[in-house]
């Protein structure tokens, strides 16, 4: 048996399907995330929370590459995701799609490493072309 040459595993590699977590626990939304993802070219999405100890969970039994969270969950909040996020997943892309936009949210997500930062009503599509974009 022969070993793969390196650009054998870097194709392979970039066939495999971008995984991703939402973290929102509105079910209309996760609905909604789910079908735009799903029709977003290399993406896919391999877990569904609505709370922060079910996000901390995922992240430590899972395999993601990226997480789209939410700050205002149905117990926890995104703050402790991101907090986790940093501190055991630094590797992982984190987006928050949120409706509490202020700039204190924005600059409190961002200081915690959330690297992207949307507004649920006005930036919604963007998550699809952020994940497509890793690809």
């Amino acid at each position: 048996m022969h070993a793969q040459e390196p650009s054998d595993n870097v194709q392979t590699l970039r066939r495999r399907p971008l995984r991703v977590l939402l973290v929102e626990d509105s079910l209309l939304i996760r609905k909604h995330l789910v079908s735009l993802l799903e029709d977003t070219d290399g993406v896919t999405v391999c877990g569904e929370v609505d709370s922060e100890a079910d996000a901390i969970t995922a992240l430590r039994i899972g395999r993601f590459d990226a997480v789209v969270v939410d700050l205002q969950l149905r117990e926890g909040s995104g703050f402790g995701v991101l907090q986790h996020l940093k501190q055991h997943h630094p590797d992982l892309l984190s987006i928050v799609l949120t409706n509490s936009n202020s700039p204190a949210m924005r600059a409190r997500s961002m200081a915690m490493g959330a690297h992207h930062f949307l507004d649920k009503s006005s930036e919604f599509e963007r998550v699809a072309d952020l994940l497509e974009g890793l690809r």
